[in-house]
C-alpha cells in the first residue's frame, strides 16, 4: 500500500477441489506493466521464485491509474 499510494486493498482467497488461488487487488496508482521487469525487481523476482519451487502461478495486471491485482495460483494434489 505504501509504494502503490493504495487508500483499499481487497483480498481473496478461494479453495476449489483442484486449486487455491490468492487476488489481491488494490485501488493505488497502478504501472505500465511495460516499465516493470519482474525479472530484475528483487522483490517481485523473489516472490515468483519461491511460487515457482512450490509449483504455483504468478500473475500481475496494472494500468496506471487503475490500481493493480496479483495473482498466485496452486494447482491442489490429491492424497
Amino acid at each position: 500500500m505504501k509504494h502503490a499510494q493504495a487508500t483499499e486493498i481487497n483480498i481473496q482467497l478461494v479453495q476449489e477441489p483442484e486449486r487455491v488461488s490468492l487476488t489481491v487487488q488494490d485501488n493505488g496508482k497502478g504501472f505500465n506493466m511495460n516499465d516493470i521487469d519482474v525479472n530484475k525487481s528483487s522483490g517481485l523476482r523473489n516472490i515468483r521464485s519461491r511460487i515457482d519451487s512450490l509449483g504455483g502461478h504468478f500473475s500481475i495486471d496494472s494500468e496506471v491509474g487503475q490500481g493493480a491485482e496479483m495473482t498466485i495460483e496452486f494447482g491442489v494434489k490429491p492424497l
